[in-house]
């Protein structure tokens, strides 16, 4: 059993990779490595947001730790205990304190069911959880503490808008009592100001029922508004992992750095002077990832030991994790692209 002092999630030298066969024998030809020995914790109450460009790792890693996707090695501890190691009866006990909010709520929500069917299957699936008399009663609880309206539960999905049925589909995610959700760019299809409601009512969830939350985003600013710690994936790595202050305020790595140097400034006549980075070419195949650093292929700083060496995910300047042999802190006063 865990201790209150374990982090609720622990992912140690996660690797997770799908198989190349040729059309004719069907044989192994290689590999899409998606994710390659990632490890980070996840404490009670806290947010882990995830970045990267599109083909980083970041979906395939929240695949393979809720149990989506199987991993090749590695260790996906929750509250202390190795979901890929569990008897089949106690990891299906596991699995019910860690659900999914998924990115599209136009294709997650069954369009045949109504919303009251589609938030208590789950526990038509996991009967126990809550006395069948009393689901209507829980269904409109969860409605209202989503902030839908509790009298629309019999209604069907596509009689709400985008961001009222994501708001369905955090209730469902809910409606197991969870410890761990799992948001898969659950904002990104929203409109800007639809966005903000539904991360001030995760932040408002998070607060009143302690969860966790593995947080996955594109964008930066909704990543710096809802996380407590960020973690910048590239090519199936953590390349920098911090606090939101110190990967915000002093990134090292350089793909982080023009991460953020592509973020757009709301008022770009009264910001300081800061250097714009622009990354040459598409991420690297994950079939033949490059030797040594992966990002040395886009970078301007690669030398010949990026090529020859694999950086560690060490503390190289005394604040925060970062792979990369040789990083440094921005300046705000360089211009120049």
């Amino acid at each position: 059993m865990s201790s209150p002092a374990d982090p609720l999630l622990s992912v140690r030298d996660l690797h997770t990779s799908f198989p190349i066969r040729s059309s004719v024998l069907r044989r192994r030809t290689g590999a899409v490595q998606a994710v390659s020995g990632v490890s980070f914790d996840l404490p009670a109450g806290r947010t882990l947001g995830l970045v990267g460009e599109s083909g980083s790792g970041k979906t395939t890693l929240a695949r393979t730790v809720i149990g989506l996707e199987p991993p090749e090695s590695g260790q996906v501890l929750f509250e202390g205990r190795d979901l890929l190691t569990l008897p089949p009866a106690e990891l299906r006990q596991a699995r019910r304190q860690i659900q999914m909010i998924f990115q599209d709520p136009y294709a997650s929500l069954n369009p045949r069911l109504t919303v009251e069917q589609i938030i208590s299957e789950p526990w038509l699936i996991n009967p126990g959880v809550v006395p069948r008399d009393r689901w209507a009663a829980e269904v409109k609880d969860l409605l209202d503490r989503v902030g839908l309206n509790p009298d629309h539960a019999d209604r069907y999905p596509h009689q709400f808008s985008g961001g009222q049925r994501q708001r369905v589909g955090v209730a469902r995610a809910l409606a197991l009592r969870p410890r761990l959700v799992i948001c898969d760019e659950a904002v990104s299809a929203l409109d800007v100001s639809v966005q903000a409601q539904v991360l001030n009512l995760l932040v408002d969830l998070q607060r009143e029922l302690g969860l966790g939350f593995l947080f996955i985003a594109h964008d930066l600013s909704v990543v710096r508004h809802i996380s407590d710690e960020v973690a910048v994936m590239y090519l199936g790595k953590v390349v920098e992992r911090g606090t939101t202050a110190q990967i915000f305020a002093a990134p090292v790595h350089p793909y982080t750095q023009a991460l953020l140097s592509a973020v757009p400034v709301p008022r770009p006549w009264a910001a300081p002077p800061r250097r714009q980075i622009l990354l040459k070419g598409d991420i690297p195949s994950p079939v033949s990832p490059p030797s040594g650093c992966r990002f040395r292929t886009r970078c301007w700083k690669a030398q010949e030991r990026c090529a020859t060496e694999e950086p560690a995910l060490v503390d190289r300047l005394g604040d925060h994790p970062a792979a990369c042999h040789f990083p440094e802190l921005p300046v705000a006063s360089a211009g120049a692209r």
